[in-house]
């Protein structure tokens, strides 16, 4: 089945305005009247008058209400809705739920948001907080704020167990963007409680519920799960698509300790054998198991991995699930040396991230795109990704890390030795706040190795380079442990430099050069070291 192709923008979203476009009066006589000036003065195309205006409105309604009873396209009802005044009749606000349906459907979320706000200035009726429900869902991703105002009306009204799940999800989500993740957890605990101590308890709804807020604690340095290296609290009951999450989240809180690579890789697979499910919490978990899987070098496999599920989504505008397709393909691509692949998969990707405004994951995407483009030599361009992820919003989330290192590339390659040094000290301190010193994640030392070496400094550099050899060792993952070999011998030089470089060309022989440094790139930078030797 082919991917969806994507839709226009309704033409009210082109040019001009929702009132020109579509008034019965004509655009021109419209702009007409709009230039008159009233009888208490002003200047000349500020004031409106109002006997006008209310004849407009009144039109646009006659219009509309013509329209809907000759069922006419329901886009254009709703245009002329917008511009018309509420009038309190019944049925304007089930036409302009229709639309925003119709709308949402089509992934234009900002004229859903709008149709439900229109609808939501008629007179109050029965049914008031299901529009309140469907107007914060609308607003979620773009509008957090207004989502959670929103939402939390309709909560306080809502009884039962089905619509409350439909609302409860999305509301912890956007008060999570709004940097409000304690009360977030609260309502997920909640929630939890109320629905386990019901009589018709859902196991599915209650571990949704537990398992967003291990994830959103995953997020707070004060609150992680450390339990043993796996999260509390997430029992599976046998559901295997429930196993797979928890195992998700598993592998990536491994990764950043002493676990070795083919372990956490295990773990990994297993969690991405299977179809990806329909659901956003889930799908979010199976995204740390696949920079888990990508972490530890399995670089093809999760290329494969990635096809496979790609496949099951495409007939879907899920933006978790193509979210996670884009994020994994520009980090295997890059890691494996696909530049070009790297920079147009990291470009969707933010894309993609970017439409959910406070997701925490943003900064990794921006950081990847930055990365690629430093390497093939668009330093031009790089740069203003920096202030994409600002650090008012993000400074605290383990993710901005990432961004602080590509930063820190961009410094060297700068030669701005002394403010790169900075940045990756930084990130290690942040990388073992966060239990996520493993160099396969972000090769911190190694990059602060070559600051210290620019500055004139050996003794340290050697030091940090020695320090994630024996790291890199100890976790096994090939293309780590290459970079890893690479520094030392350019810090060390000499007769022993040579000796790291010999046992990089046999790790090439052993797994392959695509496997342990990226391919073309990796070969460029060894024959630099060796110069450099």
């Amino acid at each position: 089945m082919n991917s969806p192709r994507p839709r226009r923008p309704h033409a009210a979203a082109q040019s001009g305005s929702a009132f020109e476009r579509t008034s019965p009066l004509g655009a021109v006589e419209w702009r007409a009247r709009r230039g008159r000036t009233s009888t208490r003065g002003g200047f000349k195309g500020e004031a409106i008058n109002t006997s006008s205006t209310r004849n407009a409105s009144g039109a646009h309604y006659r219009t509309a209400r013509l329209l809907h009873d000759q069922d006419g396209p329901l886009e254009e009802v709703a245009g002329h809705l917008l511009a018309a005044e509420p009038d309190g009749r019944d049925w304007v606000v089930g036409r302009l739920r229709a639309a925003a349906r119709l709308a949402t459907a089509r992934g234009d979320s900002e004229r859903a948001v709008a149709y439900l706000r229109r609808a939501l200035r008629e007179p109050p009726s029965s049914g008031q907080e299901i529009l309140l429900a469907e107007l914060g869902r609308a607003e979620a991703p773009a509008h957090p704020a207004a989502a959670v105002r929103h939402l939390s009306a309709s909560l306080n009204v809502l009884t039962t167990a089905p619509v409350r799940l439909e609302v409860v999800p999305v509301l912890a989500d956007a008060l999570e963007r709004g940097q409000r993740g304690c009360q977030a957890a609260e309502l997920l605990d909640r929630e939890a409680r109320l629905l386990t101590a019901s009589d018709r308890p859902c196991d599915d709804a209650v571990f949704g519920l537990r398992l967003q807020r291990v994830l959103i604690e995953l997020e707070d340095l004060g609150k992680r799960p450390w339990t043993g290296g796996e999260p509390a609290g997430l029992p599976a009951g046998g559901d295997r698509t429930r196993e797979r999450a928890v195992v998700a989240v598993q592998s990536a809180l491994a990764a950043g300790g002493p676990a070795d690579a083919a372990t956490v890789a295990s773990c990994a697979r297993d969690a991405l054998d299977g179809p990806l499910p329909q659901d956003d919490v889930i799908t979010r978990a199976m995204a740390l198991g696949a920079l888990a899987h990508i972490w530890c070098d399995q670089l093809a496999e999760t290329a494969r991995i990635l096809d496979r599920l790609s496949e099951q989504t495409q007939w879907c505008d899920a933006a978790a699930a193509q979210t996670l397709i884009s994020m994994g393909r520009a980090e295997v691509a890059y890691r494996s040396g696909s530049l070009p692949a790297a920079l147009d998969a990291g470009r969707r990707w933010l894309d993609l991230a970017s439409a959910s405004r406070g997701n925490p994951m943003i900064p990794l995407a921006p950081a990847g795109v930055l990365r690629v483009l430093l390497e093939t030599g668009r330093r031009e361009e790089a740069e203003p990704l920096l202030v994409l992820a600002e650090h008012e919003r993000y400074g605290d989330v383990w993710q901005r890390t990432h961004l602080l290192e590509a930063r820190a590339r961009m410094r060297l390659a700068d030669g701005d030795f002394a403010d790169a040094l900075e940045d990756l000290l930084e990130c290690g301190r942040r990388q073992t706040a966060w239990q996520q010193d493993n160099p396969a994640i972000l090769p911190w030392r190694s990059l602060a190795a070559l600051a210290h070496r620019a500055l004139g400094r050996s003794d340290q550099a050697a030091r940090l380079a020695h320090q994630e050899r024996e790291q890199a060792e100890a976790c096994g993952a090939p293309r780590t442990l290459g970079i890893s070999l690479r520094t030392v011998a350019v810090t060390v030089r000499g007769r022993e430099g040579l000796k790291q470089l010999a046992i990089i060309e046999a790790l090439a022989a052993a797994h392959g050069a695509d496997s342990h440094a990226g391919g073309t790139t990796h070969w460029a930078r060894l024959s630099v070291a060796y110069g450099a030797c």
